[in-house]
């Protein structure tokens, strides 16, 4: 098992401080912040020096003197933590009771080490207790809870922690919003009355736990999962922008708007330290709700770093995030400029029906097709493509487990390795898409000893289909790749495991999803170093070091209530680094809208055909593609690629401002002071060549 925990605590006499009149007292300082704290209340703040600007964890008195809750909400808001546990024994094992800096009993140690701050926190009556440590960086605070710092010495247990929940609150009068990781990038306004009557957004990151059969099914959430550790706060010319940079994966994203629990918008991260799933104690059993019993053990760390003036933007967080991405290593080197840029062309091969009690491959493109179809587009122009062929394991995903030998109605081996031939001549990448996680139960797979389970300890199952364990996708994904190689294929395109993270509960302890993304990103790298590229699907934070491109990015939001507009944040994260197509253009639910969608966003052309009608796969799982004809799609691919290649000299620069201009108006902005300026009412684009440009 891979060690949970590398945050120690620190060590040694408890600090007195010296009070100021203000009851702060100085923890530490560097060149460009100061940190305070108030021992009484354990309440932070933080001074800009650069702008003068201090930013509290609570609300201020001066805040506080038209504030309408009571009670417990009220305690709540004056703290830098609320805590949610639920009993270990009994029969109220999932009711949840919180607790604040207001109880009590509580108990307080502080000690000062370096640059940072400890600050421990014991309620006797519940026998809890846990730790908080603030450092100061260059760019801004670190906040941990280290795993070590827990207590649970009772017949309490830990359900959740909430993390400075009101750092920044801003109220109705502040001119700004709060930012949330929704799709691309969402933005909840201060001065709309919708947000109020919004029940808030709380979501977790990379999706809710999947392993819970309570908040998950296959057929698809309704929502977009969100993709990076990402969440901030504008208040008129100030901003953070804060990264969950440990245990990010057991976290949800807290947003909420006046009339919730306090009148301000807030905006914080929730830690998840259990679960609450449904469990029945047989199949005619109605279910019942139970909390799992072994604690999430991870480290939890969020570094906040902080904008002024013209930087106190969303394009200045995004900025901001890339470069801590660029810090880690994670974001992986920047594109090389190109003469034009790349269409990225999926075929799919075909797929299986049932019919008369049997199964039958639909063969929609050969690969003697498919080669034909990349010669009729380079032959009209298109000089830069990157193609990725689906459908092509035998029998298409009837039996997901057996691959080989590649389908014969498509030409075999023989015939992959021919398609793969000549479009290494023709200069054309070859990747072939695959998914290693879900599993059909028909198979011979072994759920007992292979497929990931659940809190309750049962194999997970969704329908007829398991999830393989992390390391069984690895095993099967490196025996393809070893055949794939052999063939001529130069890469995977990987379906799942750049959207779907979860945790394997086993009866020897929780194989977290720190450990998933370790083998899923591991997993990447091999396939780059074996075939030379891997791309995946939708593209979460913890895989874009080690992706060529990412496809299906969402270029939307999940239309929730509260929030008021949809900007480009991620794409401003990666352009310039990993490239990304939204949807395939022949399968836009509005044709117009997301096409100029993608060109305001700097996403990619991306088309998904078949040589044959599509109505052939109609009864097959490939029936989603119903209008993929390339007789069809032809003269709009041509089209739509020559305008998307207009724009190739931004193909390898970073994105440096996005802005909304006026209704249905908006302009991105590069790194040579090129604009792209989309309008939706006219349903055009133009282009307004930078100072930095050579045309």
């Amino acid at each position: 098992m891979p060690k949970v925990s590398a945050n120690e605590l620190y060590e040694g006499e408890a600090w007195k401080p010296s009070v100021g009149a203000d009851g702060y007292a100085l923890v530490s300082e560097n060149d460009s912040y100061s940190l305070y704290v108030r021992p009484d209340t354990t309440e932070i703040a933080v001074l800009d020096k650069t702008s003068g600007y201090r930013w509290t964890s609570n609300p201020g008195d001066a805040e506080l003197k038209h504030e309408n809750v009571k009670g417990q909400l009220l305690d709540q808001l004056k703290s830098p933590f609320v805590m949610t546990h639920v009993r270990t024994k009994g029969k109220d094992q999932t009711v949840r009771e919180s607790l604040s800096n207001a109880v009590k009993d509580m108990t307080t140690s502080l000690i000062r080490q370096g640059d940072g701050l400890q600050i421990s926190y014991f309620f006797p009556s519940k026998g809890l207790g846990f730790t908080m440590q603030y450092e100061l960086t260059k760019t801004g605070l670190k906040v941990r809870v280290p795993s070590k710092g827990i207590k649970e010495e009772g017949e309490y247990a830990l359900f959740t922690l909430d993390i400075l929940p009101y750092f920044g609150a801003a109220s109705s009068q502040d001119d700004g919003y709060l930012f949330v990781p929704d799709g691309p990038g969402g933005l909840i306004r201060y001065d709309t009355a919708h947000a109020k009557l919004s029940r808030g957004y709380i979501h977790q990151v990379y999706g809710n736990e999947m392993t819970n059969s309570g908040n998950w099914t296959r057929s698809g959430q309704r929502r977009e999962t969100i993709a990076y550790p990402v969440f901030g706060l504008k208040k008129n010319d100030h901003a953070f922008v804060a990264i969950m940079t440990e245990g990010e994966d057991s976290a949800n994203v807290t947003a909420l708007s006046p009339g919730m629990k306090s009148s301000f918008f807030n905006v914080f991260s929730s830690q998840i330290y259990r679960e609450e799933y449904l469990y029945r104690m047989s199949r005619l059993a109605a279910p019942s709700k139970a909390v799992q019993q072994e604690k999430l053990d991870r480290d939890r760390e969020i570094e906040y770093r902080f904008l002024n003036d013209q930087n106190a933007n969303y394009s200045g967080m995004a900025a901001t995030y890339r470069e801590y991405l660029q810090e880690k290593g994670s974001l992986g080197k920047k594109l090389d400029p190109v003469a034009h840029v790349p269409l990225y062309l999926k075929i799919m091969g075909g797929n299986y029906e049932q019919a008369f009690g049997q199964i039958r491959y639909v063969a929609a493109t050969t690969f003697a097709q498919a080669e034909d179809i990349v010669r009729r587009l380079q032959e009209r122009g298109v000089t830069s493509l990157q193609t990725i062929y689906y459908g092509w394991t035998n029998q298409g995903d009837y039996n997901m487990e057996k691959r080989f030998p590649i389908e014969e109605a498509l030409g075999g081996e023989a015939g992959a390795q021919s398609f793969t031939s000549q479009m290494k001549e023709r200069g054309v990448r070859v990747s072939f898409y695959e998914d290693f996680l879900w599993i059909d139960s028909k198979s011979s797979f072994s759920p007992k000893q292979d497929a990931i389970r659940g809190i309750d300890g049962t194999a997970f199952v969704d329908g007829d289909w398991y999830v393989a364990k992390p390391m069984y996708t690895a095993v099967s994904a490196a025996n393809t790749i070893s055949k794939l190689k052999e063939i001529g294929v130069e890469g995977i395109h990987y379906s799942a495991i750049g959207e779907l993270l979860l945790n394997d509960y086993e009866s020897s302890g929780i194989r977290t999803r720190d450990y998933t993304k370790q083998i899923y990103t591991e997993l990447l790298d091999y396939t780059r170093k074996e075939l030379g590229t891997a791309s995946v699907f939708r593209g979460n934070a913890y895989v874009l070091g080690a992706s060529d491109y990412i496809d299906g990015l969402p270029s939307a939001s999940s239309y929730d209530f509260m929030v008021d507009e949809t900007v480009p944040f991620y794409p401003i994260v990666l352009h310039g680094f990993v490239p990304y197509t939204f949807e395939e253009g022949n399968l836009r639910d509005d044709e117009e809208v997301e096409f100029l969608k993608a060109i305001e966003y700097g996403a990619l052309p991306s088309f998904f055909v078949t040589h044959d009608d599509s109505r052939k796969l109609k009864n097959t799982g490939a029936s989603f593609l119903y209008s993929s004809s390339f007789d069809k799609w032809e003269e709009r691919m041509l089209k739509e690629y020559g305008n998307f290649d207009a724009l190739s000299s931004l193909y390898s620069q970073k994105i440096i401002l996005h802005e909304r201009l006026a209704d249905q108006r908006y302009a991105t902005m590069y790194e040579d002071g090129t604009r792209v300026i989309v309008d939706y009412s006219a349903k055009s684009f133009k282009v307004e060549k930078g100072a930095g440009t050579n045309e």
